[in-house]
């Protein structure tokens, strides 16, 4: 018996070959779905896989209840993108070793990925940083300060903006916190859909469309190789 931790990748036909099998042969599927805005319905997965798919909240992934019956059962786990993207997956993998529960890990494709469409070179990235939804009496703007680390050794900003934030705000909250902590920028980009029907914007950011469809993330680019800004001037 075996708890499978699963990425589903960035659409509805990106499941693995590996991952269906293990699906199918599951005694229970759960699906993830508090970390990322699913661009697809579960419904969908439902028909690729053949198996009926229970949504779990936050609060009944991080309990790890259901990773206990993994020692009776084959569990599976459905994650958006890859499985071991958010810190609260490495978190179940850890509990299965703590708990001598067997697993297997399928990864996939994700943003830390995709976002090559931009014509960024990966290994031009420096630390990810994550901007929340504000709300009255709260407003961090923290992830400036990694921008600003990035910056100092030339290395792009990945800024994965939170699901409940519309693009409109997204906008506003970026260009406020850049302007407390006194850090101008020229161009940004902003990805979305990515791998599902991307769309890849390069402006400034009062520029930028306010047609953008979730998920979505912002890129804060330091110094651009030359085939970088070709690729981008591009879009």
């Amino acid at each position: 018996m075996t708890f499978n931790l699963i990425g589903t990748g960035l659409n509805e036909k990106s499941l693995t070959l590996e991952a269906l099998e293990l699906i199918k042969n599951s005694d229970h599927v759960y699906l993830e779905n508090y970390t990322v805005d699913f661009p697809y319905d579960k419904k969908v997965l439902e028909k690729v896989t053949g198996k009926k798919i229970e949504e779990l909240p936050r609060e009944k992934v991080e309990s790890e209840e259901f990773i206990k019956n993994a020692k009776k059962q084959d569990i599976s786990l459905l994650v958006y993108g890859d499985s071991l993207s958010a810190t609260t997956h490495s978190e179940l993998i850890l509990t299965c070793k703590k708990n001598n529960v067997p697993f297997k890990i399928v990864h996939n494709a994700s943003v830390l990925t995709a976002i090559a469409e931009t014509g960024l070179q990966l290994y031009k990235f420096g630390k990810t940083a994550s901007m929340p939804t504000w709300k009255e009496n709260w407003k961090p703007d923290s992830f400036v300060e990694l921008i600003k680390q990035n910056l100092s050794i030339q290395a792009h900003t990945l800024l994965l903006v939170d699901i409940a934030l519309p693009i409109e705000k997204a906008k506003m909250q970026l260009k406020e916190s850049l302007e407390n902590h006194k850090l101008e920028v020229g161009k940004v980009v902003i990805c979305s859909e990515l791998g599902v029907d991307s769309q890849i914007q390069y402006d400034k950011i009062n520029k930028l469309s306010d047609k953008i469809e979730s998920p979505f993330c912002f890129i804060i680019p330091a110094k651009l190789h030359f085939l970088e800004e070709e690729f981008l001037e591009k879009l």
